[in-house]
């Protein structure tokens, strides 16, 4: 079962295995180092359907031909700041609700990031000709948006720059190699739970448990060590008193969530569905997710440390079809005796994956270790996969979704560029996280080092 107190004395070596990550897959030995340092040391882009490039797109922007009619498209350019944070800046600027912003995917909040979202046409019909500014980040009108779907997205690029590694180019050619032939554990990255504070699947397995009181106090109170003094003062402060009203009295500016959180139980005092359905939507569902990203990483860690093979696919296994820039088809398939021999020969190719369930309450379960995996992690919470149909907020339920258990990059490359500097660049299917990549190569103990915390490795 999760136990809050744990991520109360979080250290920085610990963080990995608070979020489900426990195993590595390739032998390489790691050439230590630190990404993020300044934002600019991690740069990420979009690319989607037809190979329209985000960051292309951004830097040789044209005034639209012709209007948008429908949907908009807007690149927009964001400096060390949160995807959500930054929607609600653009949806604030256009006089629109946040849920009329649609993004393709969250991008890192300490990076450099260039990405898409499409905000109706009517809305920026008097701002074709030049730049929005908001709060650093700037959008440029595009064209058209043709689809919101997700699936709009093809992948990912990256560019980062690993500050005091070991550079040395014969080491970075055998990783490069390795990775390009073995892949990595597919694990959902630190940035999915929260970087200074990853509890957001703790909020989630308490409203998966339909215990909105804990799960309310759990996204307010609940501190790590890694947080600015004044909030962790403020939390540590409302987790001894348990007072709502000196809470939202005293509630950190910067705490945006939390405080409209707070100011509706100071007004309804137990009203914690109401409180909640004050964050917007996808925070909501964001937390649920995550509890989920939990157990399948905690399952896919089991997976490696038991010797199950994340690329040969075992009786009972569940599989799908690969496009070509690595992204599952929808339709998913069963192993069984008489399809393995062809379900091995596409996974080798690379044109099928093995795909485990990140758990909802309508997912169906590999018939073998993988599923029993799924299963006993649940049952360890007190749960099950129809718990994910939350009784009270059922719009932040889950259906749950498959994830393929390994990651191949669809471009790898690391070069040293200084004697203590080495920039690594790479294009990763939709929905993998470049620092799943990165902590195969850094092989750091403490996973602060994957946000620039150097007093921290």
């Amino acid at each position: 079962m999760l136990e809050e107190e744990r991520y109360r004395n979080l250290s920085c070596d610990e963080y990995e295995q608070a979020v489900g990550i426990g195993a590595y897959l390739t032998d390489f030995r790691g050439i230590g180092g630190l990404i993020k340092v300044l934002p600019e040391d991690f740069e990420v882009w979009e690319v989607l359907n037809g190979g329209l490039d985000a960051r292309e797109a951004f830097e040789n922007w044209r005034p639209p031909a012709i209007p948008p009619l429908k949907r908009a498209l807007v690149v927009v350019r964001k400096r060390d700041r949160e995807t959500l944070r930054v929607a609600a800046d653009l949806a604030e600027l256009l006089g629109i609700r946040l849920r009329a912003v649609k993004t393709y995917g969250l991008k890192d909040r300490r990076a450099v990031a260039w990405q898409f979202m499409a905000v109706p046409a009517r809305s920026v019909l008097d701002r074709m000709e030049g730049p929005m500014a908001l709060r650093r980040a700037m959008a440029l009108v595009v064209g058209e948006a043709h689809s919101v779907e997700l699936r709009e997205l093809l992948f990912n690029r990256f560019r980062v720059l690993v500050r005091e590694a070991e550079a040395d180019q014969e080491l970075l050619d055998c990783f490069v190699s390795e990775v390009t032939t073995r892949g990595v554990p597919n694990f959902y990255g630190l940035q999915r739970f929260g970087v200074s504070r990853p509890i957001t699947h703790v909020i989630g397995y308490h409203m998966v448990r339909g215990d909105l009181d804990a799960a309310a106090r759990a996204f307010v109170g609940l501190s790590t060590p890694y947080e600015p003094a004044h909030v962790l003062e403020f939390r540590r402060s409302f987790a001894e008193s348990g007072d709502w009203d000196w809470a939202a009295r005293n509630v950190p500016k910067s705490l945006v969530y939390e405080r409209a959180l707070l100011s509706h139980v100071a007004r309804n005092p137990g009203d914690f569905v109401g409180a909640f359905r004050r964050l917007p939507l996808r925070i909501r569902r964001l937390f649920v997710e995550s509890y989920a990203s939990y157990v399948f990483n905690r399952a896919l860690t089991e997976n490696v440390r038991d010797g199950l093979p994340l690329d040969e696919p075992l009786e009972g296994d569940l599989v799908a079809r690969l496009d070509r820039f690595g992204r599952p088809e929808r339709r998913v398939y069963s192993v069984n005796r008489w399809n393995l021999s062809e379900a091995a020969k596409r996974v080798r190719e690379g044109t099928m994956a093995i795909l485990m369930p990140h758990p909802g309450h309508s997912i169906r379960l590999p018939q073998n270790e993988r599923g029993k995996a799924i299963l006993r992690i649940l049952e360890e919470d007190g749960l099950r996969p129809s718990s994910f149909r939350l009784k009270e907020l059922a719009e932040a339920g889950s259906r749950g979704g498959y994830r393929p258990v390994l990651l191949r990059p669809l471009h790898l490359s690391a070069r040293a560029v200084g004697e203590r500097e080495v920039l690594v660049e790479m294009a990763l299917p939709r929905g993998s996280f470049a620092t799943v990549v990165l902590r195969e190569l850094m092989r750091q103990r403490c996973a602060l080092s994957y946000v620039g915390k150097e007093m921290h490795r």
